[in-house]
């Protein structure tokens, strides 16, 4: 049979390491199952809000932020930094495969399963762990994705993040003629590689209308 045709669990078996889904059904690094497992010593509490942690970590590079929100959140939780740390590292490891492949949550929690299937814990703990891990999961994937397609764009230019307008009323000119005419203003802030920044255009009425049919015309 071929390699290709079995699970992920099946080449587990064979091979005798953790085989996952979301890397390709390759193998995970050694100490993920090991590090994840620290899941089940943690708290209810902890897993309802493993999201907190997770979050300011799903960047391309850990900043002093990061370690002050955990920091932060295990006070509050009066818990050892580095059992929730484990955690946070295994999980960003599995989100962030989990999101290049847009695997769904099944596939995700497939993985999770088999990465504490050796763990000595009761099945009720596991599934407890399984549902936080996937809900959790389920709130970084799209946020992922859509950083891994910004990556992508601003790679070759700028790409509007956001869009800002207001209406304002142009009366007189210096010329002295009465004008009366709205105009848009309208703010574009962009990404451009690792940059930011924005740039502010007045539209008038009839080129508004223009740019509304056209974005009309593209989501369709």
């Amino acid at each position: 049979m071929d390699p290709a045709d079995l699970s992920a669990a099946a080449l587990s078996q064979i091979t005798g390491t953790h085989v996952l889904e979301c890397l390709g059904k390759q193998p995970a690094p050694k100490t993920l199952a090991s590090d994840l497992s620290c899941a089940l010593a943690l708290p209810p509490s902890v897993l309802e809000q493993l999201w907190t942690p997770i979050e300011p970590s799903l960047g391309a590079i850990n900043t002093p932020h990061t370690a002050e929100v955990l920091a932060s959140f295990c006070a509050l939780h009066a818990i050892a930094p580095q059992a929730v740390a484990q955690v946070v590292g295994a999980c960003r490891f599995l989100f962030l495969r989990g999101a290049e492949r847009n695997a769904p949550p099944s596939t995700l929690e497939q993985d999770v399963r088999l990465l504490l299937a050796g763990a000595a814990a009761e099945p009720a703990r596991v599934e407890e762990v399984v549902s936080a891990v996937v809900r959790t999961y389920g709130l970084a994937a799209p946020k992922l994705r859509l950083k891994a397609v910004y990556e992508a764009l601003t790679d070759h230019g700028r790409v509007i993040t956001d869009v800002k307008w207001r209406v304002d009323n142009v009366s007189h000119a210096n010329t002295g003629e009465s004008i009366n005419l709205p105009v848009t203003l309208l703010t574009l802030r962009f990404r451009e590689g690792d940059q930011t920044g924005q740039m502010t255009v007045q539209v008038l009425p009839d080129e508004l209308r223009k740019l509304l049919s056209a974005c009309e015309q593209a989501l369709r």
